[in-house]
C-alpha cells in the first residue's frame, strides 16, 4: 500500500508537461505481441487506445469530480457497426456535460464531426437531458470512432475513493485510468492480483498517477464472474494530509455506531418500547435471553413491515417504529441492538463484502468495501448465532444471511469492555455524540454457507389422469431449504410489498411468456421452518397442462420436456473467460406420480434412465413404471460446488446435455380397457 502527497518530489512545469505528453504516447510506441493483434483484428471492435483521466478539485463544502473519457475504437464488421457505434450516457452524466466531441475516422481519410446539438436535446429550459443512446454517423467496418469529452460530479468526502479495473467487454491495445488532485491531500492506492506499479508525478501544486496496462485481453459480462477475484486492480482514496490509516477501531466507531446506535430524543416513546418488550415475553420472563430474543424477533417478523428510510423519521426511537408496526433498514438495526444490550447479550459487528465483488483487504482497511453491516453472538451452547437486518421490504431468520456472502471472509469487531456501559454509551442524546470504542477485539471468520444436501428445491406431484375429460389434476408439495428458501422468500416477499416491481415482473412475465405446466390453483397450507436451514413448505392443489396429450382413444404421449423443468447453471459460452464463483451449490428435485384410471403399459420405457457425474455437479433420471397403472418419474440436477474453474466448465455443459437428452424423451402410453 502506498501513500502519496505532493512533498515526495518536486519537478519543474516544463519536465512535468513533457512527462504527461510521454506518458499519454507510449500506447503507440509500444510492440504489440502478434497474437494480441490477431485478437484485436477477429474481433467485432477493438480500441486503439481506452484513457480515463480524473481530476479531483476541493471547494469549501463540497468536492467536484472530472472525468476525461479519450478513446479511439476501431470497427471491423457490421455487427461491430450494430453494437458500438453508439454514443451512450446516463441521466447523469447528460446532464453534466463539460466538453463534448465525438469524431468518425473514415478509412479512406475522411473526418464526420457528430453534431452535439443533435445529441443534446431538451423540451424545455427547465427539463434535463433524460439518458442518451443516439448513432454515431457514417460508421462502416474498418473505420475508427475518436470519443473524447469532460464530465463531473459533485462529491461527498466519503465518496473520494475508487475501486477501478481497466477491462472492457472490447480488447484493448492500451487502457489508462489517471488522478489528479491538488496538493492539500493524501492519496493512499494499492493494487492487486499483479497490476503493474502506476506513473507517479509530483510537484508543489499538483500529484499525478497513471494506471496503465497493455494488451488488455476484452471480458464478456456474466453473473458468476469475479474480476476482483481473478484479474488485475486497484484501489485508491483520499485523505488529510497527516492522517493516519484506518484500523478497525475507526471501522467500528464511523461504519457501525452511525447505523446501529439507537437514539433516545422523543423520551414519550422509551415507555411503549418497554411495555411491548414485556407483552411479547409475557410467561417467558424467567425464560433465557437467548429464547427472550427468540420471542422478539418472531413478534417483528410476522407483525412488523420494512420500509424505505423516511428522512424525516432518522431520529426517531424504537417506541416509535413499535407504535408504527414497521421498521426502515436504519431503525431495526437500532431496535436489534437495543435488544441485544438490553438483554444483556455480548456481540460482534460484522462486516462482510460480496463474494464477487472480491475479497476483504484486512491488512488496508479500504473505505466504503463493506455493503454489509449486522451482528453476531454466541447463544448458550457456545455456538455463533448471526442477526441480520439489512433489506427493504425483508427480514432474516435468525442465523440467516443473504447468500451472496455465503462463505466469504468477514471481520468481527468489538469493543473490549473494561466496566459497564453508561447510558450516553447505549444512546445517541441530544448531543447527537455517537459511543466510541478505546480500543477494540478484532477476529477475522468465515461465514457458513450449505452444501447442496441442504440448498435444495424440492416439487412433488401426484396426479390424477381423467380420460374422460382429458386432463390431469394433481395433489403438490413445495420445499425449497437454505440458500434457495432465502433467496425465493425474499423475492416473493419484494413482489407482494412492491407494486412497481410486481407491475414490471408481469410485464415481462406476459413478455417473454408464462410457462403454466404446472397450474396451482389452491394452497392448502403454508410452513416456515425457523431454524437452520430455513426449509418453507407449501402444500396445493392444481393442473398439469400440455404434459399429457391423447393421440387417440387407446395411446398416449406424455412429454418430458415440459416436466423437467429445472433450476439449471447455463453454459452459455462456448469458452468462459474467467472462474464461475456461485452464491452456493444446490440440488433441485423433481418427483412426479401419474397415476392412470385403467391399466397401462408404457412402450419403450427401457433406456429412459440416465445417470451423468463429473467433479462439480451430476444429473440423474430415472423413468419407471410401478404396478398396473401408475408411472414414477424421479429428476435431480445438482450442482455440487460454488467454485468452478473455467478450465472446467466443460464438465457443466456435459451436464445439461444429460439433461437435454432427458427432456427430449417422449414416453407413449397404451391404455388397456
Amino acid at each position: 500500500m502506498n501513500q502519496l502527497s505532493l512533498t515526495n518530489k518536486k519537478v519543474n512545469t516544463v519536465l512535468l508537461v513533457a512527462c504527461l505528453l510521454l506518458l499519454s504516447s507510449s500506447t503507440y510506441n509500444h510492440f504489440f505481441n502478434q497474437s494480441f493483434l490477431d485478437i484485436c483484428e477477429k474481433s467485432d471492435a477493438y480500441y486503439l487506445h481506452s484513457f480515463r483521466d480524473v481530476t479531483y478539485s476541493y471547494g469549501l463544502i463540497n468536492y467536484k469530480k472530472y472525468v476525461s473519457i479519450d478513446n479511439k475504437l476501431v470497427v471491423n464488421t457490421s455487427k461491430g457497426v450494430e453494437d458500438y457505434a453508439f454514443l451512450n450516457l446516463d441521466e447523469y452524466i447528460s446532464n453534466h456535460i463539460v466538453r463534448f466531441k465525438i469524431k468518425t475516422l473514415k478509412k479512406d481519410g475522411n473526418i464526420i464531426e457528430l453534431d452535439s446539438s443533435l445529441v443534446f436535446k431538451k423540451d424545455s429550459k427547465k427539463d434535463g437531458f433524460s439518458s442518451i443512446n443516439y448513432p454515431i454517423p457514417g460508421v462502416e467496418p474498418g473505420d475508427t470512432i475518436e470519443t473524447k469529452f469532460v464530465y463531473y460530479e459533485n462529491l461527498k468526502k466519503s465518496e473520494l475513493k475508487n475501486y477501478v479495473n481497466l477491462f472492457s467487454e472490447l480488447p484493448s491495445l492500451n487502457s489508462q485510468y489517471s488522478i489528479r488532485t491538488g496538493r492539500d491531500k493524501l492519496i493512499r492506492y494499492k493494487t492487486y492480483n499483479n497490476f503493474p506499479a502506476p506513473q507517479v508525478i509530483a510537484n508543489d501544486t499538483l500529484v499525478y498517477l497513471q494506471f496503465s496496462m497493455d494488451e488488455v485481453k476484452g471480458i464478456e459480462d456474466n453473473e458468476f464472474y469475479c474480476l476482483p477475484c481473478d484479474k488485475p486492480y486497484f484501489y485508491y482514496t483520499f485523505d488529510d494530509k497527516n492522517s493516519e490509516l484506518r484500523t478497525w477501531k475507526d471501522v467500528y466507531n464511523e461504519e457501525f455506531n452511525f447505523l446501529t446506535q439507537p437514539m433516545a430524543l422523543d423520551y414519550d416513546r422509551s415507555s411503549y418500547y418497554k411495555r411491548w418488550k414485556r407483552r411479547v415475553i409475557g410467561e417467558a420472563k424467567d425464560s433465557s435471553k437467548y429464547h427472550k430474543l427468540e420471542l422478539l424477533h418472531l413478534e417483528v417478523l410476522n407483525s412488523f413491515d420494512i420500509e424505505p428510510i423516511k428522512q424525516k423519521e432518522f431520529i426517531k426511537s424504537t417506541g416509535y417504529f413499535l407504535k408504527e408496526k414497521r421498521f426502515d433498514p436504519i431503525s431495526i438495526r437500532r431496535f436489534y441492538r437495543q435488544l441485544l444490550e438490553d438483554l444483556e447479550i455480548d456481540y460482534w459487528a460484522v462486516f462482510a463484502r460480496e463474494k464477487r465483488l472480491g475479497p476483504i483487504d484486512v491488512n488496508f482497511i479500504r473505505k466504503g468495501e463493506f455493503d454489509h453491516v449486522f451482528f453476531a453472538f454466541e447463544n448458550d451452547e457456545g455456538h455463533i448465532k448471526f442477526l441480520y437486518p439489512h433489506e427493504d421490504f425483508y427480514m432474516y431468520l435468525i442465523d440467516e444471511i443473504p447468500t451472496s456472502i455465503y462463505n466469504t471472509e468477514a471481520i468481527l469487531v468489538k469493543p473490549k469492555q473494561e466496566k459497564k456501559k453508561r447510558k450516553r454509551d447505549k444512546f445517541i442524546n441530544w448531543d447527537l455524540k455517537m459511543a466510541e470504542a478505546d480500543s477494540v477485539i478484532v477476529k477475522a471468520i468465515k461465514l457458513p454457507g450449505m452444501t447442496a444436501n441442504h440448498n435444495y428445491l424440492l416439487q412433488t406431484i401426484f396426479s390424477e389422469i381423467d380420460l374422460e375429460q382429458k386432463s390431469t389434476n394433481f395433489q403438490y408439495r413445495f420445499k425449497i431449504s437454505g440458500g434457495l428458501s432465502t433467496e425465493l422468500r425474499t423475492f416473493f416477499d419484494m413482489l407482494s410489498q412492491n407494486e412497481d416491481v410486481s407491475e414490471f415482473y408481469d410485464t415481462m412475465t406476459e413478455f417473454e411468456g408464462r410457462d403454466d405446466t404446472i397450474q396451482i390453483d389452491s394452497v392448502s397450507s403454508r410452513i416456515q421452518n425457523s431454524s437452520k436451514p430455513f426449509t418453507f413448505t407449501m402444500n396445493g392443489t392444481g393442473k398439469l397442462n400440455n404434459v399429457v396429450n391423447f393421440i387417440n382413444d387407446s395411446l398416449v404421449s406424455i412429454s418430458l420436456d415440459k416436466l423437467l423443468n429445472h433450476t439449471q447453471l447455463e453454459d452459455n459460452k462456448s469458452q468462459a473467460d474467467l472462474n464461475y464463483y456461485l452464491d452456493y451449490s444446490y440440488s433441485d428435485f423433481l418427483m412426479f406420480s401419474l397415476k392412470f384410471p385403467c391399466e397401462i403399459e408404457v412402450l419403450g420405457l427401457e433406456g429412459d434412465n440416465f445417470n451423468f457425474k463429473t467433479s462439480y455437479g451430476e444429473y440423474q433420471c430415472n423413468v419407471k413404471q410401478q404396478g398396473k397403472n401408475q408411472i414414477i418419474i424421479n429428476s435431480n440436477y445438482k450442482i455440487l460446488k460454488d467454485f468452478i474453474p473455467s478450465n472446467k466448465l466443460d464438465e457443466l455443459k456435459t451436464l445439461n446435455a444429460g439433461l437435454k437428452d432427458a427432456k427430449n424423451k417422449r414416453l407413449i402410453v397404451k391404455l388397456k380397457s
